[in-house]
């Protein structure tokens, strides 16, 4: 059995390709975070039962590219916000008079409530569908950054 261990200095992918990490994830995650967005819109209409949960869809947007202390760079595609509608009446008859946040309304959708709302699951469908699209769109920031092919 053979060991193998290389160490790498820490600007070796800078100095190969002539660009900065930070920059080509930032740029490939800004650009690729709008076809997230536009497909959990989609998905999210499609388990919509009434026009009361249209906020929901409209609330649906990415935040800017951001590196955690980690190192990695993430962004963030979800509803922001509150329900402009403060009074629900549920089967029972029972009112809620405060507003709710629209990522709570979304995780209802998601996940169901017990005996009240079968669960009606979408996260998985639009991330999937949109997979192959946004991976293609990294792949292009990243070759007209690098200038490679």
């Amino acid at each position: 059995m053979a060991i193998f261990d290389v160490d790498f200095p820490e600007d070796f992918l800078s100095d190969l390709l002539d660009t900065e990490f930070d920059e080509i994830a930032e740029e490939a995650l800004k650009e690729a975070a709008p076809l997230l967005e536009s497909s959990m819109k989609q998905s999210c209409r499609r388990v919509i039962e009434h026009s009361g949960e249209s906020e929901l869809v409209e609330s649906i947007k990415s935040n800017k590219p951001k590196r955690t202390k980690t190192d990695a760079w993430i962004v963030n595609v979800g509803p922001r916000g509150y329900s402009k509608k403060k009074t629900y009446r549920s089967g029972k008859g029972k009112a809620r008079k405060y507003r709710v946040s629209n990522a709570l309304k979304l995780i209802w959708k998601e996940y169901g409530v017990a005996g009240r709302q079968p669960a009606r699951p979408f996260l998985t469908s639009a991330c999937n569908a949109v997979r192959g699209a946004v991976m293609e769109k990294m792949q292009k920031v990243y070759e007209r950054k690098t200038g490679m092919k």
